[in-house]
Parts: structure tokens; sequence; C-alpha cells
């Protein structure tokens, strides 16, 4: 696949117009090309004499004229105009819209690919990382989707990606996990239980009980106080981080590395940290507690990393997790984080530089809540009351490849409405229905056409002048976005945008096939013609589609 989007081609060919006609050439990364808001504007637009016109002390609109001069003789396009009160606009000539309809049928599912953005370049994105106290929830499945999604885009462009899932087994939540199962086995062997003020309820406690029970009967009761802990923490824990990563792989995701807090305790690492924050004489001690000097280092205060009874609060295990991927040497580290996380980032921030690592190797996104609504109403959840709707429940439900395209479907930072019923909707009304229909509806169109004798593969380029409607010109122009929009994904991480662009696809697709016929015995040509647009359009909603970790059917 071309390493070099059209953006970046309009821009070298701004940059060598400054020069030819002598004027101040700013860097190419200064020089802004983008898609204008309407399209008889034409198919980019760049507001570069807007920009230069101070610095070269010419008035904009005459710096666009001539610079829209120099370009219109340009074949790659048909019309270069300027617009007041300084903006170059760019049509695109017929003749280079044919050849991307070639390209995306030469390379096939590579289109799209950009490997040398990325080339030598090693990311890791942490991703879901929940607590393993119970099924994995809805705000997991959006983290999952939308980690595992990212990944696919970031291989796309040629970056070696691992992602990573960090086990949250130590701490206050796995103690009353363990006190909730242990009260649970009682209830079930029949012995008086008092009811807990804290822990967790539901019908999975339960069962992780019962299975406790088969597996190791009575003698569990017989054990020591201590050694019963830890033989419930022990098979509970595993049972429920099995649970997780069975239920993931059904929702199509699998990661590289399993992390576990309780073993980087055990090797001895928060006490290392510890020692390395002694070192940098940035603690002090205040009230019986130890603080972490890190307002001076971008946080809103001070932060306790070590509490008056002695125990460390979460920052400094985390801060341990951390050093643990700088050290590995990925050159961008991405934490997916819940809604709940927001305070949580200055703090890591702040302890990583006083470590002396580089925060800004890291970047955070924010996944807001999810709300299930089902025959519109809210579901409530709550997973310490054991009211909640699982990711299996949603699998289920509506199945993978509609759950992960609903997750998919708003920004990350925006709080997202997921509609049970019309997920399950077969109908255009269901975004990736309608999505997966126009993939499959070609086929079906390739299907009719070889009965009919109409064969793709006796398409000749010469054929393409035949599509000269502007439903067919405007697909084109559609699918030559595609692969600058994935290379902005990887940079922006607004996976959001390529479900947006795969319904615009498919949507203009579909109102083209009610207007025209595309097999036709009668008009060889145009038909191979219209059977070529087709099976471009067909590969890039498969290449999104595969992108997002979803199917793309040939029969629905």
């Amino acid at each position: 696949m071309s390493e070099v989007t059209l953006i970046e081609i309009i821009k070298e060919k701004i940059w060598e117009s400054l020069k030819a006609l002598d004027l101040q050439t700013p860097s190419k990364s200064k020089i802004n090309v983008e898609y204008p808001k309407h399209k008889n504007h034409g198919d980019y637009s760049s507001n570069i004499a807007l920009n230069l016109a101070k610095k070269i002390r010419q008035a904009p609109w005459t710096l666009a004229k001539n610079l829209a001069k120099h370009l219109s003789t340009d074949p790659l396009f048909s019309e270069v105009s300027a617009a007041k009160p300084g903006f170059i606009n760019f049509h695109i000539s017929n003749k280079v819209l044919y050849s991307i309809l070639q390209d995306i049928n030469k390379f096939g599912h590579e289109f799209g690919t950009n490997f040398a953005k990325g080339a030598g370049k090693r990311v890791l994105i942490e991703f879901v990382s929940a607590n393993p106290t119970g099924p994995l929830n809805v705000v997991n499945a959006r983290a999952a989707a939308f980690g595992d999604s990212l990944a696919n885009i970031l291989l796309a462009q040629g970056y070696h990606v691992e992602r990573e899932y960090y086990i949250n087994d130590a701490g206050h939540q796995i103690e009353l996990l363990v006190e909730s199962i242990e009260n649970e086995l009682n209830r079930l062997e029949e012995i008086e239980v008092e009811e807990l003020e804290e822990g967790y309820k539901g019908e999975y406690i339960t069962e992780i009980a019962a299975r406790i029970l088969e597996a190791e009967g009575t003698t569990i009761h017989q054990l020591s106080k201590k050694d019963m802990t830890q033989k419930i923490s022990d098979l509970a824990l595993d049972i429920l981080i099995n649970d997780q990563k069975d239920t993931l792989s059904l929702f199509g995701v699998c990661f590289d590395n399993w992390i576990s807090e309780n073993e980087l305790r055990q090797k001895g690492s928060v006490e290392d940290v510890l020692a390395y924050l002694s070192e940098t004489e940035k603690i002090y001690d205040k009230d019986g507690a130890v603080w972490l000097c890190s307002s001076e280092f971008g946080d809103v205060k001070d932060r306790v990393i070590m509490r008056s009874d002695g125990t460390v609060t979460y920052l400094v295990p985390d801060l341990a997790y951390h050093i643990t991927k700088y050290k590995r040497g990925f050159d961008r580290i991405v934490d997916i984080l819940g809604p709940d996380h927001h305070g949580h980032i200055p703090k890591l921030k702040a302890g990583i530089a006083i470590l002396g690592y580089k925060p800004s190797l890291m970047q955070f996104i924010l996944l807001q809540h999810v709300t299930i609504l089902i025959n519109d109403e809210k579901v409530k959840m709550s997973k310490r009351e054991g009211k909640l709707i699982t990711l299996r429940q949603l699998i289920d439900e509506v199945g993978t490849d509609a759950a992960r395209f609903f997750f998919l479907m708003r920004k990350s930072n925006t709080p997202l409405d997921f509609d049970i019923e019309l997920a399950k909707k077969r109908t255009a009304e269901n975004p990736v229905y309608y999505v997966q229909y126009a993939h499959a509806r070609i086929a079906s169109i390739e299907k009719n056409a070889r009965k009919e004798k109409l064969k793709i593969s006796d398409f000749k380029p010469k054929y393409l002048h035949r599509l000269s409607h502007d439903e067919e010109l405007n697909i084109i122009r559609t699918l030559m976005k595609y692969p600058e929009l994935v290379t902005h994904i990887s940079s922006s991480y607004d996976v959001n945008l390529l479900t947006t662009y795969l319904i615009d696809l498919a949507g203009e697709f579909h109102k083209y096939y009610q207007k025209y016929k595309i097999v036709n015995k009668r008009y060889k040509e145009l038909s191979l013609a219209r059977l070529f647009l087709c099976k471009a359009v067909q590969t890039v909603i498969k290449n999104g589609l595969t992108l997002l970790g979803i199917s793309a059917p040939v029969k629905m």
C-alpha cells in the first residue's frame, strides 16, 4: 500500500508551488490541508494563504489566487480555485479517482495500511484491567472494543503493538471478595452467618462458592483461618480470571500480556518504589502518613503514599507497574481507563516524573459511562449488589458484531447509550446491520453477474470512464478518504470516526444500488465498471470492519 496519502501529496505540491513562486516555505507539517465543509467547494481545502500572508506581506486573497493558478496545471487536479478571504480549494481529477479504484482492488486487504508510519516504533496499550471481583460489565466491554480496535488500527500503520491487561488481584477489593465468598460458603453449608456491611452480592458469588465446595468439599472448613482465606482467594481468582479471559475471547479480544499486581508485590516492586522515592527526597512525613511532593510536578496537591497504619495507597503499586512499562522500552504507553480514574492521572504522571521517567510517553484515554436501554428504559446496575448486565450476557443477547460496533459509535469521552432492542434488529435501522448488509449485497451482485456471464476478472481499466454519474464519482471520493482516515485515527484515537465513515459509505452505496442497475449484460463495459466500483466498496467496508474486529458476511 502507498506510504503517502493524498493529503500529504497535496501538502508537498503546495510547498513546491511556494518555492517555485519564490515565496517563504514553511515546514510541510505546518501546511494545513483538510476536507472542506461543503462538497461543492472541492475535495480538499487549504488555508495556507491566510497563514502565510502576514509573514510575506501579501494579501491572503492575492496569495491564494497566485497559488491556485500555479497549482491548477497539475494533472492531480481537475480544478484549483481561490475563495475569499484566502482559501484554496482542490478538485481531484477523474483520472486520479479512477486510479484510486484500481489501487483498492489491487491492494485488497492492505488498502488503508501505511506500514511505514509506525515502523520500528513500539506501543503498549493497557485496557480493560478490571478488578477480578466479578464478571466483566458493559464499561469493561466498551474498553475491550475500543482498545482492541485501536490496537488493530495502529498495527495497520506499522506499529509494533502489545495488548496488556493488568490484573488488580491485591488490596481491599480482593479481601471483600474473599469475605463475600466465605460468607456464602458458610450459608451453603448451613453455618450461621452475619450479613456483611461491605462485600459483593449476586448469583455469581453463590456460583463460585458452590464450585469451591464441589472441588474442595467440607475439608475447606478444616483449614486454619489464614489458609482458608488464601485457598478461597486462589480458587476464586482462578475462576474469575479464566471467566474474564473466556468472555474476552468470545468478544474477539486476546491480550499479549497479563500482568498480576499480586506477583509484582511479591517480587518486592512496592518496596523498590518506596526506596526510589526516598532517594529523591520528594516525600515527607505529615500526620503520621508519608506524602509525595506531587504538587511540584503538575498535580493539584500532594498525595499520601503510605497511610498511618503502614499500608500503601493504590498509587504506589501502580507506579511499580508503570515502571515495568518504561523498562520494557516502549515508545508510546497508552492507558485506557474508566470514567472514575480522572483524578488518578495527575498523581501518576507526577510520580513517574519524580522517579526519573518521561510522563510525555504516557497517553491516557478516559472512557465514559455506558447506559443500557431496554425498551427505552434505563437499566440500573451495581456490581456490589450483583445487579449488572455482563459482557457475556450482552454477547448472548445481541452478538459480538453488534456489541462491538455500538460501543464504538461514540467518541471515547462521551457517555454512551446502548439500545439493546436496536442492536438486535435486522433492518436498516441497526447501523451495523446496515453496513454489513452493504458488504453482503455486493457479494450477491457479483454472484448474479456471474450468472449473466459477467466476471470482474474481465474488467479493463479503459472501462472506468463509464463511471461518470455524480453518485459514482462521489462514492470514489469517499473511498479515497479511507487511508487518510485510518492514519488520522492512529494519532487522534477517535475510533468512532471509522464507524461513522462505514455508515456513510454504506449509505451512499445503498442509494446508488436503488437508483442504478449494476448488472446489465447488454452493456458489458458499463456493467464491469460498476462491478469494479462495487468490489472496491466491498473491500473498504471489509477492511474497516476488520479493524473494528467485526465480521463482513457475504450472506445475510
